[in-house]
């Protein structure tokens, strides 16, 4: 049955599909992440931008996006009372208001508004009313906020959202059972020791990990017990690569260019570009513009600057000498010329960089309920 729906055609395809699937629980995994969430529910994919708009005022008209990237929730009622009427926009949808809140600005928002990020991932892969979802979690300071998450997160949930093919406004009911709440990156480890993508590591060899996000660069030395044994953070993951590149994009003083100088160009709309492998600002005549130049140019000064702390802290640690593996993660190492570079200084860089921990963390949660 899982087939007839992960193997459609497109997303909106797969969504009704889901709807009337018949399956009624599944486990998954969700990494709140800094820049975007990643979410594996079943055998779904989803990333958003984590991004929350609360609506204050339901008369006025709001544009509500049906999207892969975006959607719109109102919790009716549940175990979280109160959340009883709170409607809000998640992901591009959010970013879409002009009032709206970027979780990685304020890393508490990731734990309070949990819930509020795995219902909008449930709207928009249309799961099927009467669901059960088993799912593990991770976050930056667990200790602080894992008994904090579990309580916001778990219970039983009637929501509404619209349907991705209909549009019509459907009323769904969930149970969420939270298997684990686990440090950021811990579900990656898993996932490289014992899930598909996995390591030959003896308890007393080591590995060091590269996780490059959208905020930071986060060195990982951990053995083939999954036991950490180092950790170090550097500043200044893939969002600031593209701040820089939008930058550079500001200081030209080209025709086209003038025309719109005033106007800061958007490190979003160049990640826009990037992701797309057009290397091109803005979809109009007046705006778009190629940015290969500006690319290589910031990526050097960016690449050289943060690969050198990384060569600090292995060396001065005593780590690179003894690491068996160098493995790497993360939305930014598929960055391109990112991945060449990697691969010249011999990491291993997994597939599907951007979801290994939500990986690790689904199978953290088939472990904790012996599937």
């Amino acid at each position: 049955m899982t087939t007839t729906y992960t193997n459609a055609t497109n997303w909106l395809v797969q969504a009704d599909l889901l709807a009337n699937s018949g399956l009624t629980d599944l486990t998954g995994g969700k990494d709140a992440g800094a820049g975007y969430g990643k979410a594996i529910i079943g055998d779904f994919c989803i990333m958003m931008p984590a991004a929350y708009s609360l609506v204050r005022n339901r008369n006025i008209m709001h544009h509500e996006t049906i999207s892969k990237d975006g959607a719109s929730v109102r919790y009716v009622e549940g175990t979280r009372l109160d959340l009883k009427d709170v409607q809000f926009f998640w992901g591009s949808a959010a970013i879409a208001q002009a009032d709206h809140t970027l979780l990685h600005e304020d890393k508490a928002k990731k734990a309070e508004l949990a819930l509020e990020s795995i219902l909008a991932d449930l709207a928009v892969l249309n799961i099927p009313d009467g669901f059960k979802l088993s799912i593990s979690l991770s976050n930056h300071n667990p200790e602080r906020w894992g008994q904090e998450i579990k309580r916001r997160v778990e219970g039983t949930h009637t929501f509404e959202h619209l349907h991705p093919v209909t549009r019509s406004i459907v009323t769904k009911t969930v149970e969420i059972v939270v298997t684990g709440i686990y440090p950021e990156g811990f579900g990656s480890i898993a996932h490289c020791l014992f899930g598909e993508a996995s390591l030959v590591l003896d308890p007393s060899e080591l590995a060091i990990a590269l996780d490059i996000g959208s905020s930071t660069w986060l060195v990982t030395v951990f053995n083939g017990s999954g036991a950490v044994i180092d950790r170090h953070l550097i500043e200044g993951g893939a969002g600031e690569l593209h701040s820089m590149i939008a930058e550079a994009l500001d200081k030209r003083n080209d025709r086209v260019s003038l025309l719109s100088k005033d106007v800061k160009h958007s490190p979003s709309l160049v990640n826009q570009g990037i992701l797309e492998g057009t290397f091109t600002y803005g979809g109009n005549h007046l705006t778009g513009k190629k940015f290969e130049t500006e690319y290589s140019q910031c990526l050097e000064d960016w690449w050289s600057t943060r690969i050198e702390k990384f060569a600090n802290f292995v060396t001065a640690g005593n780590y690179l000498d003894r690491a068996k593996y160098l493995v790497a993660w993360g939305g930014g190492v598929s960055l391109p010329v990112v991945d060449q570079n990697l691969a010249s200084l011999g990491f291993v860089v997994l597939k599907n960089p951007q979801f290994i921990n939500a990986l690790g963390l689904k199978l953290l949660s088939q472990i904790s309920l012996g599937a």
